[in-house]
């Protein structure tokens, strides 16, 4: 049984490693749900975004106002490819996500509000030891 106690811990885990950080978010308009965006303020953290892959290219290339970067997993294969490389190469983390609403996509991680959804996001972002690329 989950206690009171036990879910503010986690939370001020969650909180406590992605407070203050900025995340660069890629895909459609649609692409990042209310309630993710609500859930990713309620933990401190500042989003751009989001926007569209030709933009996210630009913005990579031209500055480094982020500290991680969610991105569609429904964006076409040169562009994973060209954001994974360029990502890894600086070693800033990333994760590929998908909403709910695309439950066809395959992989990724899911991105909403739901605490069983962020707190493995923000693990793999944000969390020790964790590796620079998934």
């Amino acid at each position: 049984m989950i206690t009171f106690k036990s879910y503010l811990g986690a939370l001020m885990n969650l909180l406590s490693r992605i407070a203050g950080k900025t995340i660069l978010i890629v895909g459609e308009a649609d692409f990042l749900p209310a309630d993710a965006r609500n859930a990713l303020a309620a933990l401190k953290a500042a989003v751009i975004g989001p926007i569209v892959v030709s933009s996210a290219i630009q913005r990579l290339t031209e500055e480094q106002l982020f500290d991680a970067v969610i991105i569609d997993v429904t964006i076409p294969d040169e562009a994973m490819l060209w954001m994974n490389e360029w990502l890894e190469a600086r070693r800033i983390p990333f994760i590929f996500a998908r909403n709910r609403r695309s439950q066809a996509a395959p992989g990724g991680f899911v991105l909403s509000g739901l605490s069983s959804d962020m707190k493995p996001i923000v693990a793999t972002l944000f969390g020790p030891g964790r590796p620079d690329i998934h």
